[in-house]
């Protein structure tokens, strides 16, 4: 299991914000400095650690693009190098790929959104051979932000996606996923929402969430905020896997309230129980909610 203390996770937090250089470089000393913790934690929590440094600074940055631009713009003309923009965002603390952003904004005044994220996307759209390059050069030294770095984290959702499903069919679980509750109308939705639910803990479970990432409390009582409350209201109390870990202090915070139970992995079979059915064979292998209906009805007809 992947809980950490409090202390544990400020001890983590602490060498993020005080490291100065590229994020990939900070993970790959964070392995080094807390090797007890799997990497892909430890990814999580500078993922978040960065995200909420961009969230403080991007007005401030924003604010003076036209410095920047200046600023680049002389190093350009006086040394030709690739890295410009990739050191100027080592002194500002952000991703390459966020600053990038800003400065082609800034550069580019009358290029829609749409174009920006072209640039970003295939450098050598842009018209200044050495500003492409300079872009480039962010992109594949990039761990936080742009396009392949959204590529990897969605790739990364949607597997820990299928191996909750996975999991929830050898458990002999009848379920509806995102697909289903939307086909019936449902706007917002858990990843699965059980037919028959089961006792996890002895607690009442009906849906379980899926977060491919490490759960801290500000993330945890956003998610509770605008997903879980409303599963809650809908379904009943429900589980939600934080497969990367999460801070000890979520699993009891009030916000949960009798509707959200977290832990850090599927359920283990001596963890839950289930009401038994004496059903025909036709129907014993079947793992999803419509295929057990239409037996059913098979079965009546």
């Amino acid at each position: 299991m992947v809980v950490l203390t409090t202390q544990e996770y400020t001890e983590i937090q602490n060498f993020v914000r005080n490291y100065n250089g590229l994020s990939t470089d900070c993970n790959l000393e964070l392995g080094l400095k807390f090797p007890k913790y799997p990497p892909e934690t430890l990814g999580s929590i500078l993922a978040k650690e960065v995200l909420q440094r961009v969230k403080i600074n991007h007005s401030k940055i924003t604010a003076k693009a036209a410095s920047l631009v200046k600023d680049y713009q002389t190093q350009a003309d006086q040394t030709k190098a690739h890295d410009i923009l990739l050191k100027m965002s080592i002194k500002l603390r952000v991703p390459s790929l966020v600053l990038c952003r800003i400065f082609l904004a800034k550069r580019y005044p009358y290029s829609t959104r749409a174009e920006i994220a072209e640039m970003l996307r295939i450098p050598d759209v842009i018209g200044d051979s050495l500003l492409a390059v300079n872009v480039g050069y962010c992109l594949y030294s990039e761990i936080m932000d742009g396009p392949i770095t959204d590529a990897i984290r969605r790739c990364i959702g949607e597997e820990y996606e299928v191996r909750l499903k996975k999991f929830a069919r050898e458990a002999g679980m009848v379920f509806y996923d995102e697909r289903d509750l939307r086909r019936t109308g449902y706007d917002k939705t858990p990843d699965l929402k059980l037919a028959v639910p089961f006792l996890f803990r002895g607690q009442v479970i009906n849906w379980i969430e899926s977060k491919a990432s490490f759960g801290d409390v500000d993330s945890h009582k956003r998610y509770i905020k605008d997903q879980l409350t409303s599963y809650g209201n809908r379904f009943g109390s429900g589980l939600v896997i934080y497969w990367l870990g999460f801070i000890e202090t979520i699993a009891d915070c009030p916000e949960n309230g009798n509707y959200v139970l977290v832990t850090d992995q599927f359920p283990t079979q001596n963890e839950m129980e289930f009401l038994k059915f004496n059903l025909p064979e036709s129907v014993a292998d079947i793992s999803s909610a419509e295929d057990v209906c239409d037996s059913l009805n098979r079965i009546k007809v």
